[in-house]
């Protein structure tokens, strides 16, 4: 646990130096599940075995048993720029890149008027898909 430790202040205490070439830092955790965070006013503590990573855009908690990987990025997760056809109607699961889910609404249109900024993947009865709101 203090060899972890060590190693994630190392890499926090980097993260200024090394954050000016790169625009995401991706959390990957156990579960294989990937939490992009822009490195833009990007802070990482560590507290009750917890890594807390907060950036503008607000904060997000890991276990530290529960992470493998940290790595710097020019873009979210590899995420496709691709035009996809989305579908406008029907039922909607909403998830972050995470896994976790963040709600389900009656249509993508009150999703994207409910939801803040971010990342998300969505699941409909016949397609999944990662949107970018802005």
């Amino acid at each position: 646990m203090k060899r972890l430790f060590l190693i994630l202040l190392v890499m926090a205490s980097t993260v200024l130096a090394i954050a000016g070439d790169y625009i995401y830092l991706t959390l990957r955790t156990a579960d294989g599940g990937e939490t992009p965070m822009a490195v833009d006013k990007l802070r990482l503590t560590v507290s009750n075995g917890q890594l807390v990573a907060t950036n503008s855009d607000g904060s997000v908690t890991f276990p530290l048993n529960e992470l493998r990987v940290m790595y710097f990025s020019n873009n979210a997760s590899d995420i496709s720029t691709d035009i996809v056809s989305v579908p406008n109607d029907g039922a909607v699961e909403v998830y972050t890149t995470g896994g976790v889910l963040v709600g389900r609404y009656d249509s993508l249109a009150e999703a994207k008027g409910t939801l803040k900024r971010g990342i998300y993947v969505m699941k409909t009865n016949d397609k999944t898909f990662k949107i970018v709101l802005q």
